[in-house]
């Protein structure tokens, strides 16, 4: 079986995240490309080898010669059509964050539970081999009971314009909204459980738009923890990493989001320090992989839509916590 992919906006992302690796993934097949505008739309499908355009999203999601789409509109308009690709019979991969807030979230995964197709949110981190490693270390004991969980994705601030959709609060802007979705799925997962938000803290140079925003978070079982994100961080280098402080010893995870950028695990346990370095396979490929294998085989996998609730809910309380309100809905 092939699945037959079409690409919903011919957006940046969509080259990294299903371009680049589509040619590793055997079964998976660029069909067609759609956007606002047909030529556009048509010199994307040029460039990528699709053979059809589609000058409106549902041109696309009428076509009998698609299977699946990949959503890569911004944040406030994946309920919308993430929705109608359900209710057309398309698989879905979703770009993060699922939606622009909760309630557009748990609107997605309820047409999910009534469709009969795959919903995948695409936070492509979670489909890493390098995650086996880090969670051997967080199961295996050596750090004893687990005290705290802290987690962080910055970028320098001038690296994203102004004229950047992620400043728009209508387009579903800020940066906990683009970044700190990771920052939180990094602890939610290194937990196994989701946290409450105690308060947070934002720096908004646009008017309700986070710049950064930080949260302090406490679990049911008492560990504590936080996370940040930033698109104005002091300093030139991009940082993205997961720190679990236990009883014993503590683990820091250097960029847990794109491994095949480098990526480093340490165990710190005071009697002893344990390096570990992950492969260079790209997160996006093993993403792809596990959308193909979903729809073939029915294969289960981490990031469904009722993962993506929980995680907009704790988006919307950071929001909430810093005197600010969950993105609209468009």
């Amino acid at each position: 079986m092939t699945i037959r992919l079409g690409l919903i906006a011919a957006s940046r992302i969509a080259k990294g995240a299903i371009i680049d690796p589509l040619p590793d993934v055997d079964g998976v097949e660029l069909v067609a490309v759609a956007a606002r505008d047909h030529d556009r739309a048509r010199a994307a499908a040029d460039e990528w080898g699709a053979g059809l355009a589609f000058g409106s999203y549902e041109e696309l999601l009428a076509s009998d010669e698609v299977d699946a789409v990949y959503i890569g509109t911004p944040a406030s308009l994946h309920r919308e059509w993430a929705i109608a690709a359900i209710e057309a019979g398309k698989h879905v991969l979703c770009e993060k964050p699922l939606a622009a807030n909760a309630d557009d979230a748990r609107a997605i995964a309820e047409a999910d539970e009534r469709g009969d197709v795959v919903v995948m949110e695409a936070f492509h981190w979670r489909y890493h081999p390098f995650l086996d490693r880090i969670r051997a270390v967080l199961d295996g004991g050596e750090l004893g009971r687990v005290d705290r969980i802290d987690a962080a994705f910055d970028i320098p601030d001038g690296r994203i314009g102004r004229d950047d959709i992620r400043w728009d609060l209508a387009l579903g802007g800020g940066a906990t909204m683009d970044l700190g979705c990771y920052s939180i799925q990094f602890v939610r997962w290194a937990a196994g459980a989701d946290p409450d938000v105690v308060s947070a803290e934002a720096v908004c140079p646009v008017d309700e738009i986070d710049g950064s925003l930080t949260a302090e978070l406490r679990w049911p079982s008492g560990i504590t923890g936080s996370i940040q994100s930033s698109m104005i961080a002091a300093g030139d280098q991009v940082e993205a990493w997961l720190r679990v402080i236990g009883e014993q010893g503590r683990l820091i995870v250097t960029n847990p989001l794109a491994p095949q950028h480098g990526a480093t695990l340490v165990v710190d346990t005071g009697d002893r320090i344990r390096y570990e370095i992950a492969d260079s396979s790209t997160t996006y490929f093993h993403q792809l992989v596990a959308f193909r294998d979903a729809i073939v085989d029915g294969t289960a996998f981490p990031t469904t839509t009722a993962d993506g609730v929980r995680n907009m809910e704790i988006i919307d309380a950071c929001y909430r916590a810093a005197g600010l309100q969950p993105r609209p809905t468009a």
